[in-house]
């Protein structure tokens, strides 16, 4: 369905708001404004996953991690990206053993490196500080679209609930790229829904900077665009009606095409991030990671953690199917079906983040949101809860056996 049959796209977020309570009704007139709401939902979840890894990480399993709370929020990839942002990229050409920095995109080291020189913090509370401020942004964003999208302030909360709450989440409390991405992201998204193709096309340009991920924002960019080209044409529009689809069209991939470039470059190789790819077990295997899974996992040497991380990405699958149920523009299904699609089928060394990679599928929970939304609040603050403190307890436990979060 194109954006502009939908009944919510393409109005502002205050056009989208219910109207204003009756007289009689004290106190709603001093509502704060909903996106309010979800950033307060967001950081209250964030709270309760750090005070329970707090708690596990002392206790049984988790001991054998060795961390403190903040050993955990600058452990695994976060040294990578502090070493990116005062150091750089180093590679000796033609050596594999330095090529892995590649992966790493620059968008969150650039951002870590500039806290630090407007602030003076050390890299790690840069680091942690560039997280927390992107996941809230992401939080107000997305709570906006749900509006946007759903007219449904119940839903567009719970979505926001969900989103912060699911599986791979954990990553939202550490020094990782996810949350700038997933901020990058849904803003480009409310952009979008409400016609500014200047605002998205740089946040796309910015996203390809910050994760591969990126290339689900360029797909939605690249369709909405195309398909205000095209009611343009038929409608046969001036200039000035169209010119800013035309030009968000040709600037969306330039975040990332120039890293993919900037790589070729560094390591002497045309195809250099495909090769880096290769090399590392990250690029696109057609599922084959899935299918080792279930074999090994379920049928040769079935093991627990291997069985949880199938199940989270069986929901990821059906969610992403009755996603496609809803009433949303086109480019926001392809979104969401490319970030689900990256994620599962990227190299099977990288079988346990695929949780954290779906992250970037902000609407998968709508389905769920919808389903859940008709419950009293009463039961709703619990269940979320519960299911917070289930997602931090398996992305450590996926530390446990040596996968990444």
């Amino acid at each position: 369905m194109s954006g502009s049959e939908h009944p919510y796209i393409g109005r502002t977020a205050s056009e989208t708001r219910p109207p204003p309570a009756a007289a009689g009704k004290p106190g709603r007139d001093r509502e704060l404004p909903l996106p309010f709401y979800g950033i307060l939902i967001f950081a209250g979840i964030r709270v309760l996953s750090l005070a329970s890894a707090a708690f596990l990480l002392p206790r049984g399993k988790f001991r054998e991690l060795h961390y403190s709370l903040l050993g955990l929020i600058k452990s695994w990839d976060s040294g990578r990206y502090v070493i990116i942002a005062f150091h750089g990229y180093s590679y000796v050409p033609g050596d594999i053993r330095h090529d892995s920095i590649f992966a790493w995109f620059p968008g969150y080291p650039a951002a870590i490196r500039a806290v630090v020189w407007v602030s003076g913090a050390g890299a790690i509370g840069a680091g942690l500080g560039v997280t927390i401020a992107a996941g809230l942004a992401a939080a107000w964003g997305l709570t906006r679209l749900g509006m946007t999208l759903t007219g449904d302030r119940r839903v567009s909360l719970l979505t926001t609930a969900l989103w912060a709450a699911a599986p791979g989440s954990i990553a939202l409390s550490m020094v990782y790229s996810e949350a700038l991405f997933c901020a990058l992201a849904t803003w480009c998204l409310v952009a979008l829904t409400e016609r500014r193709w200047l605002t998205a096309a740089g946040l796309t340009v910015l996203a390809g900077t910050v994760r591969s991920s990126a290339q689900a924002l360029i797909a939605a960019v690249t369709i909405a665009a195309l398909l205000a080209l095209i009611r343009a044409a038929r409608a046969r529009q001036p200039v000035a009606a169209w010119w800013r689809p035309a030009v968000a069209l040709l600037l969306a991939p330039l975040g990332l095409l120039g890293y993919w470039g900037y790589v070729a470059w560094a390591v002497h190789r045309p195809g250099g991030w495909f090769w880096i790819e290769k090399n590392l077990h990250l690029g696109f295997d057609w599922g084959q990671s899935i299918w080792l899974a279930l074999k090994n996992g379920l049928i040769d040497h079935p093991t627990a953690f291997v069985i949880l991380t199938l199940l989270v990405i069986a929901a990821a699958v059906v969610l992403a199917l009755c996603s496609l149920t809803e009433r949303l523009p086109a480019y926001v299904h392809a979104y969401t079906l490319a970030v689900v699609l990256i994620a599962l089928t990227a190299g099977p060394d990288f079988f346990g983040g695929k949780p954290r990679f779906l992250l970037p599928a902000v609407l998968l929970g709508l389905p769920l949101a919808r389903l859940l939304a008709p419950a009293r609040t009463w039961v709703l603050i619990p269940l979320i809860a519960m299911f917070a403190v289930a997602s931090t307890w398996f992305g450590l436990y996926l530390m446990t056996v040596g996968w990444a979060p």
